[in-house]
């Protein structure tokens, strides 16, 4: 069935060939530009990533900006630097970029956040609450985000709809990390820094669907122990649940060190999922060159 299918592709290409030879340069020739287009962006991208998680500010700016001149629509650019913006607590301008990410990709959930955060920041609550409604209608189980909706409606005086959403969240399960009297013990508060309780909290916040906070709460449980293989495996879903991939590739110099180092504890399976990580990781970076590195 195969050949058949084969034979049938060639032939099919055979009699095309002639009605299409006159565009075969041109188009070779876009697709190549094309190519060649992409490649420059995915390359000056990870550039502006690196100068950005090592706050070189200016020259992030410098690389992101220079994206947009060559393609106005790259929305993670408008994204990036909107957080450089964030990080100078520059809200107004951060906002400006944040709606044009939001703008070209109406359906990147994260850009809605980071522009509904922002209008926290600014006590915007009029613009905030459309925004969280909408976020809450996709992600019905956030606790965090039902909260910043509840709130929205306390400050433009809306009660009635304040304690609809209160109630949302009381249905929710309650899990330890939200413990409005946590324990002022001395013993509890170093276990509260310890690397199992921060996987417990990012497991916490995976079950409730709070995935960005559950990526911050592996960090910092790999920071004390790396050492803890399903910590790894919950550390990669939070990332792809989040989409926050570059989180992932900055631990590849430390991952690779791990793997050496426990070659014949560390399972095989394990392996090959954080390699399948990295390789998504840089796929959705549209690093193409070091996804190969972990292409099967």
């Amino acid at each position: 069935m195969k050949k058949i299918l084969l034979i049938g592709i060639v032939l099919f290409c055979a009699l095309l060939l002639p009605a299409q030879n006159t565009k075969k340069t041109r188009n070779t020739a876009s697709n190549t530009k094309e190519a060649v287009t992409e490649r420059k962006i995915s390359s000056r991208f990870n550039q502006g990533l690196r100068h950005y998680y090592t706050a070189q500010y200016e020259e992030a700016m410098q690389d992101f900006f220079g994206i947009l001149s060559d393609a106005p629509k790259h929305a993670p650019s408008y994204y990036m630097i909107a957080k450089i913006h964030t990080d100078r607590q520059q809200y107004s301008e951060a906002e400006n970029a944040l709606k044009q990410a939001v703008k070209l990709d109406k359906n990147n959930i994260w850009y809605q956040v980071a522009l509904a955060e922002n209008y926290l920041q600014t006590q915007n609550y009029k613009s905030a609450t459309p925004l969280w409604e909408k976020i809450c209608t996709e992600m019905p189980d956030n606790a965090e985000y039902l909260r910043h909706l509840h709130d929205c409606y306390e400050e433009i005086g809306k009660p009635d709809k304040a304690a609809e959403v209160q109630a949302r969240i009381d249905k929710l399960p309650v899990f330890p990390n939200d413990d409005p009297f946590p324990d002022s013990n001395p013993q509890s508060q170093q276990q509260a820094g310890s690397a199992e309780s921060h996987a417990q909290m990012a497991t916490d916040f995976l079950k409730t669907q709070q995935y960005r906070q559950a990526v911050d709460e592996f960090i910092e449980s790999l920071k004390l122990d790396d050492t803890n293989v399903e910590v790894w495996q919950g550390f990669i879903m939070a990332v792809e649940k989040s989409q926050r991939w570059n989180e992932l590739t900055r631990f590849e110099e430390d991952l690779t060190t791990y793997k050496q180092a426990l070659a014949f504890s560390f399972d095989p399976a394990q392996k090959a999922a954080i390699r399948q990580g990295l390789y998504d990781a840089y796929t959705q970076m549209g690093d193409t060159e070091n996804a190969a590195r972990y292409e099967r």
